[in-house]
């Protein structure tokens, strides 16, 4: 029972800080904010500037203090989601945007921690399978509520739920107690000297720098090809509905062919799909490309947190706050690199870029990655 509700309660946590990083890809699409392309850019930059820069000091907090630092970070992403919705110009937005980054950017290290220090390495790669599930069902439900909730009801609730739901899963942190052991890191420079580190770090900046900008426009594209708002959102969580099972099995997966030839050979066929995206453009082509993406990212996803979480247990914080600083450092220059794509070039040129980008991260990992 233990075993379950730690998976429940990182899963939860990852679930709204992933939920509450993409919802405005959908939610300023019906904004009485009226925000322009730039807006957007500078509001999903400053999420991730935000998100960023506490990954590094959220890493190694929470290997020594996670419970209090779980606590905290949803109560932060509570209060900063309240005021997101309460927003009455673009300017405040933008500070809420801004401090719902800081707030969730200190979950991953936490939950990471959390579970790597709750299973064995044997059994660890199963657990962050499920608990992995958080990714895809984040993206699924954006798609399928989001528009629901702002067409009938209004777009700021789509942000007062997820400050409710941050609220009541705060306290579910109080009674968790995860043992915390003595290690002797060397901090940050230590992990700068592993080489496994550093691939994962930059490799997976590639990539996510692709990811982050398929999720934050591919709503928009899918508009932009002629699909109507509900057609639109169902074909968007398609992006991660087939995720679902391809997260529970992930785990098996890495653990019959390892890491390494997990990211590889996923990463290569994602890449692949992405470019699809920009030629096959009636809407039957759209969804079923859609998911076979989604079965495919969601494998993905395990194995990346698989990585961090392997190579050194005692250090799991440090190492995922670490790498997690390069990969979500990624989104603060996605949105920017999208919309100059997009004015010079359009939508479909900007998939090309995009899935020639993951094929080089694929590379880097199989020719550099020793997990």
């Amino acid at each position: 029972m233990r075993k379950f509700l730690i998976v429940f309660i990182t899963s939860a946590s990852f679930f709204l800080s992933y939920f509450s990083r993409i919802a405005w890809s959908i939610v300023s699409v019906y904004s009485t904010l009226r925000p322009t392309q730039v807006e957007d850019s500078v509001i999903f930059s400053l999420f991730f500037l935000g998100y960023v820069v506490v990954q590094i000091p959220a890493g190694v907090v929470s290997n020594k203090f996670p419970r209090s630092v779980g606590l905290a970070s949803l109560l932060g992403l509570s209060a900063s989601s309240f005021i997101s919705g309460m927003s009455t110009n673009i300017v405040e937005e933008y500070l809420a945007s801004l401090l719902m980054g800081l707030s969730a950017g200190w979950i991953y290290p936490v939950t990471i921690k959390v579970l790597s220090a709750s299973f064995s390495p044997r059994k660890l790669p199963v657990a962050i399978g499920y608990y992995s599930l958080a990714w895809p069902l984040s993206i699924v439900l954006s798609g399928l509520i989001l528009p629901f909730i702002c067409i009938n009801i209004s777009w700021r609730w789509a942000y007062y739920l997820v400050a409710i739901v941050s609220l009541l899963l705060a306290l579910l942190y109080l009674p968790l107690n995860v043992k915390v052991e003595g290690n002797k890191s060397g901090g940050v420079f230590t992990l700068v000297r592993n080489r496994n580190v550093i691939t994962i770090s930059l490799s997976g900046f590639l990539f996510f720098l692709s990811y982050w900008i398929i999720t934050l426009y591919a709503y928009k594209y899918f508009l932009d090809v002629g699909l109507n708002p509900y057609t639109a959102g169902f074909a968007y969580s398609l992006l991660a509905l087939a995720g679902i099972p391809s997260t529970v099995i992930a785990g098996y997966i890495i653990k019959d062919i390892g890491v390494r030839s997990t990211l590889s050979l996923f990463e290569s066929i994602y890449g692949a799909l992405t470019i699809a995206l920009a030629y096959f453009v009636i809407s039957v082509q759209i969804m079923l490309i859609a998911t076979i993406m989604g079965f495919v990212r969601f494998i993905i996803t395990p194995a990346n947190s698989s990585a961090v979480s392997l190579i050194d247990s005692k250090n799991a914080g440090s190492i995922s706050g670490f790498a997690n600083f390069f990969w979500q450092s990624s989104g603060v220059v996605a949105p920017i690199i999208a919309s100059i794509a997009i004015s010079a070039l359009g939508f479909h040129m900007l998939w090309v870029i995009c899935g020639l980008i993951i094929l080089v991260s694929a590379i880097s990992y199989f020719l550099l990655l020793r997990v």
